[in-house]
Order: structure tokens, then C-alpha cells, then sequence
């Protein structure tokens, strides 16, 4: 069975907490990533450049080693 919760937000009010096996099932058709917190969906943020910067140096610097 496929259910698909509406994430839960400041004006909504959830009548039961999402389950972990709901949580992996779980698809709103679009990019917004979630994590599950006390059964409630929490949308993540999107990377901050800082953080894509450093995985580029990262990959770059592991690139070197195996080369």
C-alpha cells in the first residue's frame, strides 16, 4: 500500500505521526528533500555554495590520490 502524507506544515495539523516505512515511500514529485523528525516531515535546505565548494576541493584532492 502506497500512502502519501501531505508534509506537515505550520498551519497544517497532523492527526498521526508518519511511520519510517511511510518516510521511505514518501514522494511529493518534486526536488524538496525531507527528513523525518517525531514522525513529522521536515524539508531539508538546499546545500549552501560553501558546502558544494569544499565537495568539489574534496573530490578534486581524492581525483589526485587515485591518479
Amino acid at each position: 500500500m502506497h500512502v502519501q502524507p501531505t508534509p506537515v506544515t505550520a498551519m497544517s495539523v497532523s492527526t498521526k505521526p508518519m511511520t519510517i516505512e511511510e518516510y521511505l515511500n514518501y514522494d511529493d514529485g518534486t526536488d524538496t528533500r525531507y527528513e523525518l523528525v517525531n514522525g513529522e516531515l521536515s524539508a531539508m535546505p538546499t546545500e549552501s555554495t560553501l558546502n558544494i565548494r569544499i565537495a568539489i576541493l574534496l573530490l578534486a584532492y581524492f581525483l589526485q590520490l587515485v591518479v
